[in-house]
C-alpha cells in the first residue's frame, strides 16, 4: 500500500474514529469506575508500524522494557517489511511478533483484527505506541485490552490530534535524538497515570546500536559470488551509493537527485583508483538503477539492486568500506555494521534523526526553511523544489576522501 494512502486513511478514517472512540471512553469511564492499571506491567506490547530505519534506534528502549518485565514477557507489532530486520534485532521473542501486511488494505485489516485477537487472549496489559501520533496505532492501543496505553499526546496543539485514547500521555520532545524519546516512552511505562505531562527523567546520552550483525559462512559466500558475477576483484575498495529511488514515491523532498549520484561515482572511480562503486537498491529499483549504471559508463560501476537478501545486503555493508545514502533506512541499517557512512540531510533534522554511531558522517545544509518535516505535520509539506538537498557532489566526494583517509590512518584496512 502507498504511504500516501496510508496517510489518508489515518486522516479520514482516522480522526472520526478516535473521535467516536474518545466520547465512548468518557461514557464508560462516566457510568462505570475503570478498573485501575496495575501498580507495575505483567508484559508489554510494543507497536512501531513505520519507519524501518528507526527499528535500529531502538535498543535503549527495549533493554528498559525487558528489564522491568522480562523479554520473555515482550511483544512487538509492526509492518511486514520490519519482521526480517526485527528478527536480526532480536529484541522480542520471534514467537511474540505480530506482523501486518501492507500488499493491501484488506490484508492489512485482517492481520490487525487477528494480531488483536491474540493480544486480548494473552491478557498483555500495557501497550507503548512508538508511532508518535498516528491514529492508527492509538486505536490499535485501545482495541488491544491494555489498561495501560502510553504514547505522545498533542496537549495544547503540539503535533495532531488523537482524542483522549491514552492512560499515560507524553508529550514530544523535539530536541532530543529520537531514540531518547523511545527511551522517554519506555521509561514512562513505570508512572502514575497521574504524573504526566510531567516525566522525571533525564534520557541518557545517545549511543551506537550496541546490536552487531554477524554474518553467516553462507550469507557470506552468497556475497562473494555477487561481487565475482559484477566484476570485483579481492583488491577493490567496495564503495557503496544508495540512491534510494522508491523515496520518489515515499516521500521525494529528501532525494538527492540521480544525476548527482552518476557525478559522485565518476568523481570517486577518477580519483580513488582502488576504488568499485556499487548502486544499491530493492527489486523494485532495479530496472531504475541499471540506468544510472549505464550513465556512469564504467566497468567499475554496477549495480547489485534487486541481488541481495537484507541479511546479504548487510553481508555486503560489512566486506565495505563506505556508503554515501540520504536520510533514509540503509543508513541505520548500516551502523550495526563497521562500514562508514556519509549521510545526506535536507528536509529532516539530524538532531533528531541521524544515524547513530562514530562511524557516521552528515552533511547538512541547516536552510532557513529546513526541516520542513516534522512529526507534528506527517511529515508532508508544500515545497515543490527541495534545495535543501542541493549538496554538491564535490563536497560529498571530499567527505568520501577523508573519512577513506581517516579509517586507512586508524588502521581500519
Amino acid at each position: 500500500m502507498k504511504v500516501s494512502t496510508m496517510r489518508r486513511v489515518d486522516a479520514w478514517i482516522g480522526v472520526p474514529l478516535c473521535l467516536l472512540a474518545s466520547s465512548l471512553l468518557a461514557v464508560v469511564s462516566w457510568l462505570f469506575k475503570p478498573a485501575a492499571a496495575a501498580d507495575k506491567p505483567r508484559s508489554v506490547l510494543i507497536i512501531k508500524l513505520s519507519e524501518l530505519g528507526a527499528l535500529i534506534t531502538l535498543g535503549p528502549a527495549l533493554r528498559s522494557l525487558a528489564e522491568l518485565v522480562g523479554r520473555g514477557n515482550l511483544y512487538f507489532m509492526t509492518f511486514a517489511e520490519s519482521r526480517e530486520l526485527l528478527q536480526i534485532l532480536d529484541f522480542v521473542p520471534r514467537e511474540n511478533t505480530f506482523i501486518l501486511r501492507t500488499d493491501a488494505l484488506t490484508h492489512l485489516v485482517l492481520d490487525a483484527l487477528g494480531g488483536l485477537l491474540r493480544i486480548r487472549r494473552r491478557r498483555i496489559d500495557c501497550a507503548v505506541d512508538l508511532d508518535f501520533f498516528s491514529r492508527a496505532t492509538a486505536l490499535i492501543g485501545l482495541l488491544s485490552g491494555c489498561r495501560r496505553r502510553v504514547g505522545c499526546h498533542a496537549y495544547f496543539g503540539e503535533g495532531p490530534s488523537r482524542g483522549d485514547l491514552l492512560t499515560h500521555r507524553v508529550k514530544f520532545n523535539p530536541h532530543i535524538h529520537v531514540s531518547q524519546m523511545f527511551e522517554v516512552l519506555a521509561k514512562a511505562v513505570e508512572k502514575s497515570a497521574g504524573d504526566f505531562p510531567r516525566i522525571e527523567f533525564v534520557p541518557n546520552p545517545v549511543e551506537a546500536p550496541r546490536d552487531r550483525f554477524q554474518p553467516t559462512v553462507e550469507e557470506l559466500a552468497s556475497v562473494q559470488r555477487t561481487l565475482l558475477e559484477v566484476g570485483t576483484r579481492p583488491q577493490d575498495m567496495l564503495i557503496l551509493l544508495n540512491t534510494n529511488i522508491s523515496d520518489r514515491e515515499a516521500i521525494p523532498l529528501r532525494k538527492w537527485s540521480d544525476e548527482r549520484y552518476v557525478e559522485l561515482a565518476k568523481l570517486i572511480l577518477a580519483g580513488i583508483p582502488s576504488s568499485f562503486v556499487l548502486l544499491t537498491g530493492s527489486p523494485r529499483e532495479a530496472e531504475t538503477i541499471a540506468r544510472l549504471e549505464a550513465s556512469v559508463g564504467d566497468a567499475r560501476c554496477r549495480s547489485v539492486a534487486g541481488k541481495t537478501t537484507l541479511r546479504e545486503l548487510l553481508t555486503l555493508y560489512s566486506k565495505s568500506a563506505m556508503m554515501v545514502t540520504n536520510d533514509s533506512g540503509p543508513a541505520h541499517f548500516a551502523t550495526i555494521t563497521d562500514i562508514e557512512v556519509v549521510v545526506l540531510f535536507g528536509p529532516e533534522t539530524p538532531l533528531l534523526w541521524r544515524p547513530l554511531g562514530n562511524r557516521v558522517r552528515v552533511i547538512y545544509r541547516a536552510l532557513a526553511c529546513s526541516p520542513c518535516f516534522t512529526v507534528y505535520n506527517g511529515r508532508q509539506s508544500r515545497c515543490s523544489r527541495n534545495a535543501c538537498m542541493d549538496i554538491a557532489p564535490g563536497e560529498v566526494y571530499a567527505t568520501v576522501q577523508q573519512r577513506l583517509a581517516d579509517r586507512l590512518a586508524t588502521g581500519q584496512d
